[in-house]
């Protein structure tokens, strides 16, 4: 059974235990916050943040709202419960729901929660959110916060956890969804990686908005000591846009390594001589306008450690006329150049297929692991 606050604080700080029939002491009596060693176990959720006792293996849960209160201490089950049961209350579960799976429509959604394969997303044209598990089924949907009251009755219920402290990030490009980094995704646990692809509407938002949603999702990562990125095509720039911000996530989350697969790294001239043609816009939206040259070198370079794959033929010419030099048939490979790669890597192929190439996932797991798509180099 879960303990007040005050009792328990009373217990190990007060010279004497008032007996069960008194009444509780006034909030007054608590210690001030800062007096206790207590640290944040995981994010605060919704206006609430469970906190660790390291030296007497304590928790409590607490408001984070002006001022803090202290709302139950016990253990972390106790605490766990308590929140949930606090997030019910106010937020409710979400809307009537059957489970299924999800009809399609990816590029309408994007994430702004993840943990172990669940996530939530928000429709880009309604604005309301679902919770999806790690086989897409919806088993909530309304608003935000019922979505993640929900999920963490799941989490409680199901005993949810993560398999690795380093996650890999996954980011799609332009037109694409998640599911385009399936083949990657799944061979990357083998090598030791907790890997996700994270689905956003590449066509309806900005580049800037991308990052806002993942810079959110990143915030909200709890269990995660470790972070990398392998991007796509318009993936490169959402993901270089991100880490460039300044965000809480920084403060307790590294970042091991990005890899950008076919990035228009210092922008696309197709996507320029494109970008008045009214098709065009109309089906890439405003990240069409995004990847063209102006747009694209105004990104910050990455501040981390990166890796570039670029696709094209080999022979100087390349797949398309259109452009100059070698090309993966969207992107030439000398646009995908950046200075400060740890290592440059051309494959034989197109751009929208780089990523399910096999040789490009085993160069990927090696860069990931060493720094170098070669056989060995510095880790």
């Amino acid at each position: 059974m879960i303990r007040s606050a005050p009792l328990l604080l009373l217990l190990g700080l007060a010279p004497a235990c008032r007996r069960p029939d008194e009444p509780s002491p006034p909030p007054t009596f608590l210690p001030p916050m800062e007096s206790a060693s207590f640290e944040p176990l995981r994010p605060p959720v919704l206006g609430h943040a469970v906190e660790w006792d390291r030296e007497r293996d304590l928790y409590r849960l607490v408001s984070t709202a002006e001022p803090p209160e202290v709302l139950a201490i016990g253990s972390l089950p106790e605490c766990e419960r308590e929140l949930v049961s606090r997030l019910e209350a106010a937020h409710g579960g979400g809307r009537f729901n059957l489970e299924f799976g999800t009809l399609g429509g990816k590029q309408f959604w994007g994430d702004v929660f993840w943990f172990a394969d669940w996530r939530i997303q928000e429709n880009v044209f309604t604005g309301h959110f679902r919770l999806l598990d790690p086989e897409d089924r919806r088993r909530a949907w309304g608003t935000r916060e019922a979505c993640r009251a929900a999920f963490e009755r799941f989490r409680l219920d199901e005993a949810i956890e993560l398999e690795s402290e380093h996650l890999v990030i996954l980011l799609h490009g332009l037109g694409r969804t998640r599911s385009s980094f399936d083949r990657l995704r799944d061979a990357l646990p083998e090598a030791g990686y907790d890997a996700t692809g994270i689905g956003y509407p590449s066509t309806r938002r900005s580049i800037a908005e991308h990052a806002d949603g993942l810079v959110e999702l990143l915030d909200s990562l709890e269990g995660v000591a470790r972070v990398s990125f392998v991007t796509h095509s318009l993936g490169g720039l959402v993901a270089r846009e991100a880490l460039s911000r300044e965000a809480p996530w920084k403060e307790r989350i590294e970042v091991h390594r990005l890899l950008m697969l076919a990035p228009p790294s210092r922008g696309s001239s197709l996507a320029s001589a494109l970008e008045d043609f009214m098709p065009f816009r109309a089906i890439a939206g405003p990240s069409g306008r995004g990847v063209a040259l102006e747009e694209a070198r105004a990104v910050p370079l990455p501040a981390c450690r990166f890796g570039i794959i670029a696709g094209g033929r080999g022979d100087g010419r390349g797949w398309n006329p259109l452009l100059e030099g070698d090309d993966d048939g969207v992107v030439a490979v000398e646009e995908a150049r950046l200075e400060g790669a740890e290592d440059f890597l051309l494959v034989d192929g197109l751009h929208s297929f780089l990523m399910r190439k096999p040789e490009v996932i085993e160069a990927a797991i090696r860069y990931l692991d060493t720094g170098s798509f070669g056989e060995s180099g510095p880790r």
